[in-house]
């Protein structure tokens, strides 16, 4: 017992490790994203009400896309404790991921019961050193949030074949973490009629408590459908490929060409609901692109470390295997009908959106590729035991490319991503916050271009802006998609040809654009670079 609980102990603390060593330095700046969670936190917490002055909202209004709620409110905790700092924004995230890797021990423990200590010590091991769980438990990505919640609940489901009190729990933890993030609305509820459906006969639980069960979760997760409603409308709206013109604009054309030819089958063919079924088919098979999951990972470069996919490459052959193995049972287990269910639905969310494959909203993904890859290798290793003469000799090199593989992601990850990527992170508003502030005394306006990504909320962040004041100075007709103001700053795309005419503005620009500062102005008092040594942004006075 006391192997056991080292064993688990020091995998605990890898888990933690990993997640929080220079958490506030790695990734090299906060995109924008984290710091509203942040400054909204903060804002809660020294007035109640967000950047807008929304007292208690159930959805953040931050750029238009209106975030669900929890994690900012959690946020409030780490920066009344550690201040407002890129640590404190994302130690919730931190937090919880490894805490996912805590109950993801209990989980396959309760999912295949009777099975030796160290394969699930295994599985624990493997979700502790995911490349995927490790890129979003150290950002304050909300995505990260309902993976804990969702392992929670699946953890109590099944806990309430024989207690029927984590029945109640279960749904609540399900509830938590549609309050969490987005793509959860879609996939549990999915996910839930599925389970209700497969354990239907062995839910050793009064319909009345059943009932009294659901009652409870929907009466929790009614704001979603009321004040929230907008909030998810908001951003569904922006990310669906159903609002995507593009998508429909060749057949339209087929269509028109159809009519002129009378061709009824063909126009049926080219109908919109054909083609957006083909689109969602076509995203939703994108999730298990090899090239997502092994090599490259997914468009955007702050989900995934320079040069790896979401997944170590040599775990692939494992995951096949794994497959492969559960496939064989799937027909007479009931927790492995459940596994696939949830390996199935977990890229549906993903599947309707303009971006596929998306790491983030298909993370609840990650357990289920290391459950799969666990038994993969306990496969291999059972029969590879069975070779005497082989055995010896695969298992050290199966070992050595392991640690191989584990080392290269560690070092693209610390040394090589931070400055390969450093611009995806928006990194240079700190730095730059920190000049203009020594030097806006002196000038009677401060512009400052939008060209680089929602940049006044690092002034709000960086320079720990008043939320009270900035709650009574804002107003609705100085925001638009690409304007702020308050104070004497200034936030919108710059057109040089006309304001090279200002007089005594501090003008804060980016570099190779028509229509900003050209390179070789006068006045420029400061230069901040990328980690890779080109020019992020300029201080130009005027």
């Amino acid at each position: 017992m006391i192997r056991k609980i080292f064993i688990l102990g020091c995998i605990f603390f890898l888990a933690y490790f990993l997640r929080f060593w220079e958490l506030g330095g790695n990734p090299p700046s906060l995109d924008w994203d984290e710091a509203s969670l942040g400054y909204n936190a903060y804002s809660i917490l020294t007035t109640g009400r967000d950047e807008y002055g929304s007292f208690m909202p159930l959805s953040f209004r931050s750029f238009g896309d209106y975030k669900p709620p929890l994690y900012t409110y959690l946020t409030v905790f780490p920066v009344w404790l550690f201040g407002l700092n890129e640590f404190s924004t994302r130690f919730i995230s931190a937090f919880f991921g490894s805490l996912s890797v805590v109950i993801g021990y209990l989980l396959i423990r309760k999912l295949f019961p009777g099975q030796a200590f160290w394969r699930y010590a295994l599985f624990t091991f493997l979700f502790a050193l995911s490349p995927w769980h490790i890129q979003f438990s150290r950002v304050a990505f909300e995505a990260n949030l309902s993976v804990f919640f969702f392992l929670t609940g699946v953890y109590f489901f099944l806990g309430s074949r024989t207690q029927k009190h984590f029945f109640l729990a279960s749904l609540l933890s399900f509830a938590t973490s549609l309050y969490a993030y987005h793509s959860p609305r879609l996939m549990i509820p999915l996910f839930l009629v599925g389970l209700f459906i497969l354990f239907r006969n062995q839910m050793r639980i009064s319909w009345r408590w059943f009932i009294s069960a659901v009652a409870i979760f929907l009466l929790l997760i009614s704001p979603i459908f009321t004040d929230i409603g907008k909030s998810t409308s908001a951003r569904f709206g922006s990310v669906t490929i159903l609002n995507d013109n593009e998508l429909l604009k060749s057949s339209i054309g087929k269509q028109e060409e159809d009519r002129v030819n009378n061709d009824v089958l063909g126009s049926l063919m080219h109908n919109r609901r054909i083609v957006y079924a083909k689109a969602m088919l076509g995203g939703y098979l994108d999730h298990f692109n090899f090239d997502f999951l092994f090599l490259t990972g997914d468009a955007a470069f702050r989900h995934h470390a320079f040069g790896m996919g979401m997944l170590y490459l040599w775990e692939f052959p494992f995951l096949v295997f794994g497959v492969l193995v559960l496939l064989g049972k799937l027909r007479h287990n009931q927790n492995v009908q459940l596994l696939f269910l949830w390996f199935l639905v977990s890229p549906i969310s993903s599947s309707i959106t303009k971006a596929t494959p998306h790491a983030v909203r298909s993370l609840l993904f990650i357990p289920t590729h290391e459950i799969f890859i666990t038994f993969g290798i306990v496969w291999v290793l059972t029969k590879l035991a069975w070779k005497k003469n082989i055995f010896p000799l695969a298992v050290p090199a199966l070992f050595f490319f392991f640690l191989l593989n584990i080392y290269y992601y560690l070092h693209m990850y610390w040394v090589h991503t931070p400055v390969e990527y450093s611009q995806e992170w928006q990194y240079g508003y700190k730095q730059v916050v920190q000049e203009v502030t020594k030097l806006e005394q002196n000038f009677k306006k401060i512009i400052v271009t939008y060209r680089y990504d929602q940049p006044y909320i690092y002034f709000l962040f960086y320079k720990k802006v008043d939320p009270f004041w900035y709650q009574q100075n804002w107003k609705e007709e100085t925001i638009g998609r690409f304007t702020r103001k308050f104070g004497k700053y200034e936030f919108r795309n710059l057109d040089w040809r006309e304001d090279r005419n200002e007089k005594n503005v501090l003008f804060v620009s980016i570099p190779n654009h028509p229509d900003e500062i050209p390179d070789d102005t006068d006045g420029i008092v400061h230069t901040v670079y990328f980690l890779n040594g080109k020019v992020a942004m300029r201080i130009v006075a005027r």
